[in-house]
């Protein structure tokens, strides 16, 4: 049985379970109290990540860590017809530079919504324009994709890359950054979430008829 070492507010977890839930893959989720309990700091977390981060999974004995190494697991482990990690040369290193824009470019997004949701920091200019950059990245490339066929980060199919990318985009205005200068990030926030197996978390809702 897969376990997933979780935290409901975390995107990085977030991602796990999307991709879990894609894959329609049974899971224990495993509550990691990580504020204000910092049990992922504590003796036993760090024995399964000497990193003290999360998320964590295991299966079969395997410990993965790091959000885009579980993705990368759990479509070569589960997906047999290659959809969400395609073995195409050139789409395998493109959705690796899209996981690597996740964890790097977008991660200052995620440190803005954390502090605002604790209550613990301040976005500086230096982050709020960091974070507004990686937000153009993403409506330049998703808006020439309108313009030539691509729905998707890759292409056609929506990849494990367009699942590492999708927690943040999404939960941007949880970190006082509108989406409102980005359209075609707005569209393809709204087309992911009628992907099959697509569930929400806390600051992320389904589309509503007659919303959008």
């Amino acid at each position: 049985m897969i376990k997933l070492y979780d935290y409901i507010l975390s995107s990085d977890c977030y991602k796990a379970r999307l991709l879990l839930s894609m894959l329609g893959l049974q899971y224990t989720p495993v509550k990691i109290d990580v504020h204000p309990g910092r049990e992922h700091r504590s003796p036993e977390f760090l024995t399964l990540n000497p990193l003290g981060e999360i998320p964590v999974l295991e299966d079969d004995h395997q410990i993965i860590w790091k959000s885009s190494a579980i993705l990368v697991y759990l479509a070569k482990r589960y997906d047999p017809t290659g959809k969400w990690l395609p073995d195409d040369p050139v789409r395998n290193a493109q959705t690796a530079g899209w996981l690597a824009f996740s964890e790097h470019e977008l991660a200052t997004i995620s440190r803005l919504r954390m502090a605002a949701i604790t209550a613990r920091g301040m976005a500086t200019e230096d982050d709020l324009r960091a974070a507004r950059r990686a937000l153009e990245v993403l409506e330049d490339h998703l808006a020439e994709g309108e313009l030539t066929g691509r729905r998707w980060l890759l292409g056609e199919e929506p990849t494990i890359a367009d699942i590492s990318v999708f927690p943040c985009a999404a939960l941007a205005q949880d970190a006082e950054l509108s989406l409102s200068p980005y359209p075609a990030l707005w569209r393809w926030i709204n087309r992911f979430k009628e992907l099959g197996g697509f569930i929400v978390m806390p600051g992320v809702l389904p589309n509503f008829a007659g919303a959008f």
